[in-house]
């Protein structure tokens, strides 16, 4: 229950400012996915039963915040975070750069879901243009900003679950 009471309003904030901030502020030009960083960070730090709840609450809202169709950034979290869910956090422990790997590829097919939704729901995609100066940028920034949520989260994660006390 504490996943989701840090999760909600963490993820409303994010996709607040993915949607605001974020957006304006292009580097290399590409923006932060800060919304598919946290559900991968909170997925790989071992709630990956709660990974996709975070990537479906939080792509809610970035929908709201966007002109895309309805349920189009949450479907692509969701994947992207079932996806890495499916290890149950345990391959991700083994190496630092496994994160690193994974928001890398994450960040391919959360983009790749994004763009094929918006294809099918009649939106013009420019599937070159979109892949590389908006998918390729925005790998570089999401590998690099990955490790910082992730001890972020991580930091958080052991506040609400301290690890028991024997004796």
């Amino acid at each position: 229950m504490s996943t989701y009471l840090l999760g909600l309003p963490l993820l409303a904030v994010a996709a607040v400012l993915q949607a605001t901030v974020f957006s304006r502020l292009h580097l290399v030009g590409g923006t932060v996915d800060l919304v598919l960083l946290l559900a991968l960070s909170w997925t790989l730090i071992g709630e990956w039963q709660g990974g996709p709840v975070w990537g479906f609450i939080g792509g809610l809202c970035l929908d709201l915040l966007s002109g895309g169709p309805v349920g189009a950034s949450a479907l692509s979290l969701v994947a992207v975070a079932y996806l890495a869910s499916l290890t149950e956090a345990r391959f991700y422990r083994s190496h630092v750069l496994l994160p690193l790997a994974t928001v890398l590829l994450g960040t391919v097919l959360y983009h790749l879901v994004y763009l094929t939704l918006l294809a099918a729901t009649g939106h013009t995609v420019s599937w070159l243009a979109s892949l590389s100066q908006v998918t390729l940028p925005a790998v570089l920034l999401n590998t690099i900003l990955m490790l910082p949520v992730y001890h972020a989260l991580r930091w958080a994660h052991r506040l609400l679950h301290p690890a028991p006390v024997t004796i």
